[in-house]
């Protein structure tokens, strides 16, 4: 039989539980539900940073790559060459351009090529041997340097490339890739590549020394060179006036004589308009 005094110590309330300290130094010990809660968010927090920096550092990374390939133009220099001067420039990879009478060149800062545009007129271009490819582009044509020393005129007959050193490749964009050694030339547009043909270096630079060399050309030829020279048009009356021919050395800044002369030279005539404009007729 139980005693009394055991009974009641098991009932009351208010007795003290051997495991309580245990319970309490466990509780000191653990981190409260709160404090668990709080640790989780910090740490998913952290975990969704990372995964977003690492997303980041590889749309940068792709970007860059994406930027490098398409190798885009992020800087340009416009050179415009007046009437009746010439222009030369040394680009920073230390490459040399000599640009002719009225002619518009863009200079463009590119990632993996060096490349300059020629809207119109006519430059000589000396070459610097690097890394990255040299790449001239003018209505459509493209010419790419393999280390040489070229010209490129870009007028209204299409773009006339000539080869003084080394070699070049021309393309345009409907054709293959056509090669040019030193002392070849050929007459390009966007649609084709007209045939290889011998250049004559010497009248090829004559504009260098402010000369204009001509040795049985039509004069449809003379008359776009001369234009390079002159800001008024230049107009032909007809076909058959373009199809005589001219020969001589004669000095490109004095065009105006020129033009004065050439009916004493060719059975033509020539008329002055008040704006300024000359026309040729052919005498008949």
């Amino acid at each position: 039989m139980s005693h009394p005094d055991a009974f009641d110590k098991k009932r009351r309330p208010d007795a003290a539980d051997p495991l309580q300290p245990f319970a309490e130094a466990l509780r000191e010990r653990a981190p409260s539900r709160e404090a668990l809660l709080a640790e989780g968010k910090a740490m998913t927090e952290s975990r969704r940073k990372r995964r977003n920096a690492a997303r980041a550092g590889t749309l940068v990374l792709a970007l860059g790559s994406a930027i490098w390939l398409l190798d885009p133009a992020w800087k340009h220099e416009d050179i415009h060459v007046a009437i009746g001067q010439r222009e030369q420039l040394q680009l920073v990879d230390g490459s040399r351009v000599e640009l002719n009478s009225g002619s518009h060149l863009i200079i463009e800062k590119r990632l993996r090529s060096r490349q300059l545009e020629l809207i119109h007129g006519e430059a000589l271009f000396s070459v610097v041997h690097a890394d990255t490819p040299f790449i001239v582009r003018s209505q459509g044509v493209r010419v790419r340097d393999i280390g040489t020393v070229f010209d490129v005129r870009s007028d209204v007959r299409g773009v006339d490339v000539g080869v003084i050193e080394g070699a070049v490749e021309v393309s345009s964009n409907r054709t293959a890739v056509v090669r040019l050694n030193a002392g070849q030339q050929l007459r390009a547009s966007s649609a084709q590549l007209g045939e290889v043909r011998p250049v004559d270096v010497a009248a090829l630079t004559a504009w260098r020394q402010d000369k204009l060399r001509f040795d049985g050309t039509p004069l449809r030829e003379v008359i776009a060179d001369l234009q390079h020279y002159r800001q008024k048009p230049l107009r032909l009356a007809d076909a058959q006036v373009g199809e005589l021919r001219l020969s001589g050395e004669f000095d490109s800044g004095s065009v105006e004589a020129l033009i004065g002369l050439l009916p004493s030279i060719l059975p033509v005539s020539i008329v002055r308009a008040a704006d300024g404009t000359v026309s040729f007729s052919k005498i008949r």
